[in-house]
């Protein structure tokens, strides 16, 4: 009874965000304001479509220093030892998942990472992707096989409980991907060459009704998938100029349609975690889904459009989860699990850079080790803070 007592004097002495955090799942986040639902203009759709985030150049000194080494290493590392499975996590209680098997995430981090390698690096990785493009395009709808290649894990994983098969797109986010490639690479003939494809990818999305309440509570990924389809609008949109073409204004009006949207959610939706059906088993799993497949430019317009509610989520969110940039940190999100998901690290990245604006130091402070060989998450992070350090958040030209 003394020991109860104890305890709950430390409690009630902490105060109520103690005795919150302590609980299986914190769907919401300190700042749980609601605004009003804003209309989207077709000037912000345009906006978005003519704002470029420009990867590179960094800033000199010892942390970005550090990160450009360990990016170089692990890039190098994955071209010359491709091709890889896909990366197995078991969690606890939530089962496992399965990431890195579809080229969109691939094509995305390289060519987000290509101004920050060594140029015989940089050149080892054009040439890949050039190579990939052909086997295995990243706005196609299947990805690799799941078993194929090498193991990335530094751990064994007994191949009876692999998942089989081969890696589907979960959006479009392959669209915006593959402009990243023929921007960052200079492939100037692949975005009229492959435009005929991509646009065929992309019919349902602009000829069907888009589906997503932003006030609901949504249970399987559908603010990832919103982020992921307005990205890959933008990249065709961006696509058609580089092949010469005017503005589709079915495109531009469906941007608009979505920027809406993902825009709303932020304004009237302060539940930033949200159960997924990601891993293996439906227990005590949740996801940052709205930060996740969150590409540069349309975060910087929800940070704008959404009048600093945004930056509030995030910045309440990341700052009681110090931990949060660590691979294989112990379990800060769900219930009842070993480990918190990659993806959590990832989405809190994204939003931490172009959602928030801390200090350019700060950044590569978030750098930690890779969760596995070929972590695209690491690569994605790495360019990310490498940017950021440079003081560089606004999109150009």
């Amino acid at each position: 009874m003394r020991l109860r007592a104890m305890v709950l004097a430390l409690l009630a002495a902490c105060g109520p965000a103690a005795v919150a955090a302590g609980q299986n799942i914190v769907a919401e986040s300190a700042a749980d304001r609601i605004l009003p639902p804003r209309d989207v203009a077709a000037d912000d759709a345009r906006r978005l479509v003519d704002r470029v985030v420009e990867f590179g150049p960094r800033a000199a000194g010892p942390e970005a220093d550090r990160t450009a080494a360990k990016l170089d290493a692990h890039v190098a590392e994955f071209v010359a030892g491709f091709p890889w499975k896909a990366f197995h996590v078991t969690l606890g209680i939530s089962g496992y998942e399965t990431y890195f098997n579809h080229p969109d995430e691939m094509f995305y981090a390289l060519s987000a990472a290509l101004p920050y390698l060594k140029p015989e690096t940089a050149a080892a990785v054009r040439k890949f992707l050039a190579g990939q493009l052909l086997a295995c395009p990243p706005y196609a709808p299947d990805g690799f096989d799941n078993t194929a290649g090498r193991p990335r894990e530094a751990y064994d994983v007994p191949e009876g409980i692999r998942v089989k098969g081969r890696g589907k797109a979960a959006s479009a986010f392959g669209v915006y991907a593959f402009w990243s490639y023929c921007r960052r690479t200079g492939d100037k003939e692949a975005p009229a060459r492959h435009l005929p494809a991509v646009r065929r990818r992309m019919a349902p999305l602009l000829d069907g009704t888009y589906s997503f309440e932003p006030a609901a509570r949504h249970t399987n990924d559908e603010a990832e998938r919103l982020n992921g389809d307005l990205a890959g609008l933008v990249g065709l949109a961006r696509l058609a100029r580089m092949a010469g073409q005017e503005d589709d204004p079915a495109v531009l009006d469906k941007i608009r349609e979505l920027l809406g949207l993902r825009v709303n959610l932020e304004r009237t939706n302060p539940a930033i975690l949200e159960p997924t059906r990601a891993a293996t088993k439906q227990l005590h799993n949740v996801r940052l889904a709205r930060y996740a497949d969150l590409v540069p430019e349309v975060a910087l317009e929800v940070a704008v459009l959404s009048d600093g509610a945004a930056r509030d989520r995030v910045q309440a969110f990341r700052e009681a989860r110090n931990a949060w940039h660590l691979a294989f940190t112990e379990r800060l999100v769900g219930g009842e699990n070993y480990v918190s998901p990659p993806h959590m690290g990832r989405a809190m990245m994204a939003a931490a850079c172009f959602i928030e604006d801390l200090p350019p130091e700060q950044y590569p402070t978030f750098i930690d080790v890779p969760w596995c060989k070929g972590d695209f998450y690491f690569i994605e992070k790495c360019a990310y803070a490498l940017l950021r350090s440079a003081g560089n958040r606004e999109a150009g030209p």
